[in-house]
C-alpha cells in the first residue's frame, strides 16, 4: 500500500502518511465523505484559518514570529491568508458599487460635481498586491535597528496584519455602509485610522517596544501613508486620462 500523495510505502494500519503527513483515504468518494472533510477543514474549531484569525486579534506577535521562526503548521501561511482577504475585499467592493450603488470616489468635503472614478476599484486586488511591499518597506524603515526583523520578515508581518484588517473591513463596510447613510470616504478614513492603530499594536508587540515608541512611529507612518495614497491617486488619474476613461472636462466645476 502506498501514499496517494507522495507514493511512500504505508502499513495497512496507518491513518496518516509518515512522510508527508497526508490522511490515508480508504473510503470511496461520497457526499457524506466530502461533507466530513469540509466540516473538518473549514468548520473545525482547530482549523488553522480560524485559529489564525482569532490569535491575530489577541496575540498577533505569536502568529507572526512563529511563522518567521519556522513553525508553519499551527497557523495559515501569510500569503494564503492575505490572498483570501483580498478576494473577499473584491466581493465587498462589488456589493458596495453594484448592490448598494455607492459612488466610492465622491468627496464629502467638496460639494462640486466630481467625475465618478469607481472603475479604479476594479483594480483594487492588483493594487493591494503591489502596495504590500511598500507597507513592508515603510515599517522596516521605521523599526530598523540592531537585532530587528529584516525586510522579508516585515513582508510576512504586514501580510498577516493587512489581511486581518481586510477581514474586519469586509464585515464592517458591508454592514454599516448598507444600513446607514454614511459617506464612504468618511468611513474609510475612520477605518484607516483604526487599522494603523492595530498595525502598530501588532508591530510594537512583535518588536517589544513601548507605547511611545509605537506612537511616534505610527505618526510618521501616517504621513508616509498619506503621501503614498496621494501618489497612487495621481497615477490612477493619469491612467484614466491616458486611456480615455475620463477627460479633463469631467474635472471642470459644473
Amino acid at each position: 500500500m502506498h501514499c496517494k500523495n507522495c507514493n511512500a510505502e504505508l502499513k495497512h494500519t496507518d491513518k496518516f502518511c509518515h512522510v508527508c503527513g497526508a490522511k490515508v483515504i480508504r473510503n470511496r468518494l461520497t457526499l457524506k465523505n466530502v461533507w466530513h472533510d469540509v466540516s473538518q477543514q473549514v468548520l473545525n474549531v482547530d482549523n488553522t484559518f480560524l485559529k489564525t484569525l482569532k490569535h491575530l486579534f489577541v496575540r498577533p506577535e505569536e502568529v507572526i514570529i512563529e511563522y518567521i521562526s519556522g513553525t508553519r503548521k499551527r497557523y495559515m501561511n501569510p500569503i494564503s491568508y492575505f490572498a483570501i482577504a483580498i478576494t473577499l475585499s473584491g466581493l465587498m467592493f462589488f456589493i458596495l458599487r453594484d448592490v448598494y450603488h455607492l459612488n466610492l470616489t465622491e468627496s464629502s468635503i467638496n460639494d462640486n460635481q466630481a467625475p465618478e472614478l469607481n472603475f479604479v476599484f476594479d483594480y483594487q486586488g492588483v493594487v493591494s498586491y503591489l502596495i504590500m511591499p511598500v507597507y513592508a518597506l515603510m515599517t522596516y524603515i521605521l523599526f530598523r535597528g540592531p537585532n530587528k526583523f529584516n525586510y522579508t520578515e516585515h513582508l510576512v508581518a504586514n501580510a498577516y496584519i493587512i489581511g486581518q484588517s481586510s477581514y474586519v473591513q469586509v464585515v464592517t463596510y458591508t454592514i454599516f455602509l448598507g444600513l446607514f447613510p454614511i459617506k464612504f470616504d468618511v468611513f474609510n478614513f475612520i477605518f484607516l485610522f483604526f487599522m494603523v492603530i492595530y498595525q502598530f499594536y501588532a508591530l510594537a508587540r512583535m518588536h517589544e517596544i513601548g507605547f511611545w515608541g509605537a506612537f511616534w512611529r505610527a505618526a510618521l507612518y501616517m504621513i508616509m501613508l498619506m503621501v503614498v495614497m496621494i501618489g497612487i491617486g495621481v497615477v490612477m488619474v493619469i491612467i484614466a486620462l491616458s486611456t480615455g476613461m475620463v477627460t479633463l472636462a469631467d474635472f471642470v466645476q459644473q
